[in-house]
């Protein structure tokens, strides 16, 4: 459906690629002309609502872009979980280290970061009695510091970018591409900045989630060439055998309330 051909420059292949966020969405006058009309903006807001969807656009990229490389990443970090889970049994033996065990290994832990590997045994006993020399404090803290440094990997490996969706909130649309949460929430978020936009130009967009055919659809369908690819869900765009864009209990169902 949309295509983004309407962008100055397109996202690049790899999702995980910096990208300059300086480059405004190019929109078309007779398109930003088409977008006012059919949200009724009058000619005197015109010119400030054109320039508000071009940021408003440029704005999508960025989030579906986000959204995009959210999903990936998260998909590459499953990978991740079992680091944590190990880390976390790792933390929890070394805190558990007690009395003359917590002493070695912090010894241990000293002797390796001043003096190395060493494959003498005698001067490896030599460096561990100078250590106690100054007793076994320093000792105690590097105990400290590694199970820090491990509830730090724990932390990393289980990081996640994007909040999981809640068991009660109205699932995904189930039609057309198979869409994560990130994307539906790149969407919402989209259309509830749009609906801000329209009434601050005193415009009026209807919205009926069971009418394919109201206002919203209209403008997302003239607006899909200047978004990202995939950015609107086809369930908006299409409807139903039935003749409904999107069943009741749709996220979009949820974004009435702001219209109203």
């Amino acid at each position: 459906m949309s295509n983004g051909n309407g962008l100055v420059r397109g996202a690049p292949a790899d999702h995980f690629e910096p990208v300059r966020d300086a480059f405004r969405s190019e929109i078309p006058s007779a398109a930003l002309e088409q977008l006012s009309s059919l949200a009724r903006v009058q000619a005197h807001y015109r010119p400030t609502f054109a320039n508000s969807l071009i940021e408003l656009f440029t704005k999508a990229r960025r989030w579906h872009r986000l959204a995009s490389r959210s999903i990936e990443m998260d998909a590459a970090a499953k990978e991740l979980s079992r680091i944590a889970k190990e880390a976390q049994k790792l933390k929890d033996t070394i805190d558990k280290l007690r009395g003359p065990a917590r002493v070695t290994l912090g010894l241990y832990v000293t002797r390796l970061e001043q003096f190395g590997e060493t494959e003498s045994y005698e001067a490896m006993r030599n460096q561990i009695e100078d250590l106690l020399q100054g007793g076994s404090g320093q000792a105690l803290q590097k105990v400290d510091y590694l199970s820090w440094a491990v509830d730090r990997i724990k932390s990393a490996a289980a990081t996640e970018t994007w909040p999981k969706r809640q068991k009660d909130t109205p699932a995904p649309w189930k039609r057309g591409v198979s869409r994560s949460g990130p994307h539906i929430d790149t969407f919402e978020r989209f259309v509830i900045e749009l609906g801000g936009t329209v009434r601050a130009c005193h415009g009026a967009l209807r919205i009926e989630p069971d009418n394919a055919n109201d206002d919203l659809g209209a403008f997302l369908k003239a607006a899909s060439p200047y978004l990202p690819d995939g950015f609107i869900p086809w369930d908006v765009l299409e409807p139903s055998p039935n003749g409904n864009r999107a069943s009741s209990g749709s996220p979009l169902k949820k974004l009435v309330s702001f219209w109203s």
